[in-house]
C-alpha cells in the first residue's frame, strides 16, 4: 500500500513539473497568463462590496455567527458530515437536504426527524419549494459556473428577505482536482448585482466559504 501511495505521489509530482514548464512556455509565447484555464474569470468586486463583511477562522464559526434555527437547506450533502454540524449547532426546525443521491448519506442524518431529503438536480428540487420559505441556504453542489448559478438563482427566489445564502469553495480553481470552479465568478456577480457579502470563512487549503445576505 505504501509503495502504491509513493508511486502515485511521484506521478503527480512529475505531472505538475511538466505542467509548470508548459505554462511557462505558454506565458512566454502568448505574453499573457493562462486565463483559459478558468471556466469563467471572476469579475472585480464593486467599491464598498465588503463593507460590514466579517472574516471567520472557518465555516463553522461563520455559520454559527450568521444563522440560528429557522428553516435551512443544504445543497450538496454527500456523506452528511456538515449536515450533522448544522443540525447540532445551528439547530434548524427543518433542514432540507438536496442531492442527486443519498447512497453515501449517514444513517443518523436520514433518520433525524428534522431532515427532509430531496433527491435529484438541486436547483430543480429547490424550485419546488415555496418562495421565501428559507431562512438560510448553504450551497455546495455542482461547482461549475452554470451549476452554481442555477442553484443561486433558485436560492434567491426561495430565501426570505434578510436571509443568508452561503457558498462553499469560493475559489476559481481546485488545486486538489486541477479543475476550474465557477463559484467565485458567480458570487462576485451576485455581489455586484446588489447582494451584501457579510462573511468570509478561511481554510488552510484555500477553499474558502462566503456568505451573502439577501435583500
Amino acid at each position: 500500500m505504501n509503495n502504491d501511495i509513493e508511486a502515485a505521489q511521484k506521478a503527480v509530482s512529475e505531472a505538475l513539473a511538466t505542467l509548470r514548464k508548459t505554462l511557462t512556455h505558454y506565458k512566454k509565447t502568448a505574453h499573457a497568463p493562462p486565463h483559459f484555464l478558468h471556466e469563467k474569470p471572476a469579475g472585480t468586486l464593486s467599491a464598498g462590496a465588503l463593507t460590514g463583511c466579517r472574516v471567520f477562522a472557518d465555516r463553522h464559526q461563520m455559520m454559527q455567527a450568521l444563522v440560528k434555527g429557522g428553516t435551512g437547506g443544504e445543497l450538496g450533502v454527500q456523506y452528511g458530515h456538515f449536515s450533522r454540524f448544522l443540525l447540532d449547532q445551528i439547530q434548524p426546525a427543518t433542514l432540507h437536504l438536496f442531492d442527486l443521491s443519498d447512497a453515501l448519506l449517514r444513517r443518523d442524518i436520514k433518520e433525524d426527524p428534522r431532515t427532509e431529503l430531496h433527491l435529484g438536480d438541486s436547483s430543480s428540487m429547490l424550485m419546488r419549494q415555496p418562495d421565501q420559505s428559507f431562512d438560510w441556504l448553504y450551497i455546495d453542489g455542482d461547482h461549475s459556473y452554470e451549476g452554481v448559478r442555477k442553484d443561486a438563482e433558485a436560492a434567491l427566489l426561495k430565501i426570505r428577505p434578510g436571509g443568508i445564502i452561503a457558498f462553499n469553495d469560493y475559489t476559481p480553481w481546485s488545486p486538489g482536482e486541477a479543475i476550474p470552479y465557477g463559484i467565485m465568478a458567480c458570487v462576485n456577480e451576485l455581489v455586484n448585482e446588489g447582494l451584501d457579502m457579510v462573511g468570509v470563512a478561511l481554510t488552510p487549503n484555500g477553499y474558502f466559504d462566503v456568505a451573502l445576505r439577501a435583500r
